[in-house]
């Protein structure tokens, strides 16, 4: 028998403010999906939005789960043996992992609808093992183990396996598919994910055996994760466009972090099996951490090798002109004082679109004066006393466009 400290008053205050910062950083993410007009967009979203929700229904279970272990007050601190527990123990423990295994069920489910190449393999595997742990009894034996045993050991830990394993994966492949002015944003991600997943752990009964942690520390790195994660939403990109310093930054943050815990566990006689699990999931996670900083590092020698070529590798890209340049782009572009023709940064002397404000270097401007003489976001004549070339189906798509204005 081993009593332990399990909650107090203010381990209960900074637990609900955690829960209820948590509920409403899912709640935001949701937010921000329906106001997205691109379809993915709005769909990663909508999954980045399950991961908060999940972790704090995750976590809602997790809280009243305490109430049911057997103990007494002792200096206003509830002290208790987690050997000794009412009934319902079991029933929302087993609610906090379905909670979590949904989350990372619409999570991944929002990856496989962009990719499609999987043909929504892991989301049957995780709907299928969130089913079977559903319909399982909560009382009763198979073959002489109990049922919780069973759902502990063959649908809890895959959840818990898949959940650190798909997520890190999926942020990786987001990031290498990303521009690289946005591959910053993945790594706000992946931190507060870890810190998600730690707080989790914390908050359960492995941890709180050891008597070794503050009972706040939990709550505190919830609350910590959802700053983190929402953080990039709601700042100025250019803040946070140095894509390799902020990856680089937490990585450095995480390794005496998490080799700070490895060690406290390893001295407070963590049981082997959670070692084993830590260490294995350290590795990962750089691995990760690791792949993504690769990444980056070529994406930022490639930009720099065609800023070397000069004139005529960035005239080049008027030959590619898109179909279509939204607003959206324009705006951009001209945050970040780039070129919309050839992305390079703008210098002192540029060539405003008077109509859109849409920028161009000055290489680039006279180059498309020369060629289509128009602006690539809104058509108008680059050089007034030049003809304006365009090909008819671009001409008609003007024509149409201008109907249908007046029409409206």
């Amino acid at each position: 028998m081993v009593i332990v400290p399990i909650w107090d008053p203010s381990e209960r205050f900074f637990w609900g403010i955690a829960l209820a910062i948590a509920l409403m950083c899912g709640i935001y993410f949701i937010y921000k999906a329906r106001k997205r007009e691109v379809f993915n967009e709005k769909i990663i979203m909508f999954g980045l939005s399950s991961l908060p929700l999940g972790f704090a229904l995750s976590l809602i279970f997790t809280y009243f789960q305490v109430f049911q272990v057997q103990g007494t007050f002792i200096n206003n601190i509830f002290y208790g043996d987690y050997d000794i527990i009412k009934s319902p123990y079991e029933i929302l423990g087993r609610l906090s992992y379905i909670s979590l295994g949904i989350g990372c069920l619409f999570f991944v489910l929002a990856f496989e609808i962009i990719i499609k190449r999987t043909r929504y393999f892991l989301t049957i595997i995780y709907a299928i093992l969130i089913a079977i742990e559903i319909i399982l009894p909560i009382e009763g034996s198979l073959l002489n183990i109990p049922f919780s045993t069973i759902a502990r050991y063959v649908f809890n830990y895959p959840i818990i396996l898949g959940l650190l394993i798909l997520v890190p994966l999926v942020l990786y492949l987001y990031t290498k598919w990303s521009h690289l002015e946005f591959k910053a944003v993945s790594s706000f991600l992946l931190f507060g994910f870890l810190l998600f997943v730690i707080s989790l752990n914390l908050a359960k009964k492995v941890h709180k055996n050891l008597n070794v942690y503050p009972l706040v520390f939990g709550p505190l790195l919830l609350i910590l994760g959802c700053c983190i994660t929402i953080l990039p939403t709601i700042i100025n990109p250019k803040i946070i466009s140095r894509a390799l310093t902020y990856w680089v930054l937490f990585a450095i943050l995480t390794i005496p972090f998490l080799i700070v815990m490895l060690y406290i566990d390893i001295i407070n006689d963590l049981a082997l099996q959670f070692i084993i699990e830590f260490i294995v999931a350290f590795v990962y996670i750089y691995i990760i951490f690791f792949l993504i900083i690769k990444n980056i590092k070529s994406e930022i020698i490639s930009e720099s090798r065609k800023a070397e070529k000069g004139l005529e590798s960035q005239v080049l890209g008027i030959f590619t002109r898109p179909q279509k340049v939204t607003e959206e782009e324009v705006i951009f572009h001209r945050e970040r004082k780039i070129c919309l023709v050839c992305k390079g940064k703008l210098l002192r002397s540029i060539y405003l679109c008077p109509e859109c404000d849409a920028l161009y270097c000055i290489k680039c401007s006279s180059a498309l004066s020369t060629m289509e003489n128009v602006c690539w976001s809104c058509y108008t004549p680059i050089d007034p006393a030049k003809p304006v070339k365009l090909i008819k189906e671009e001409e008609k798509d003007i024509e149409i466009s201008k109907d249908i204005s007046k029409k409206l």
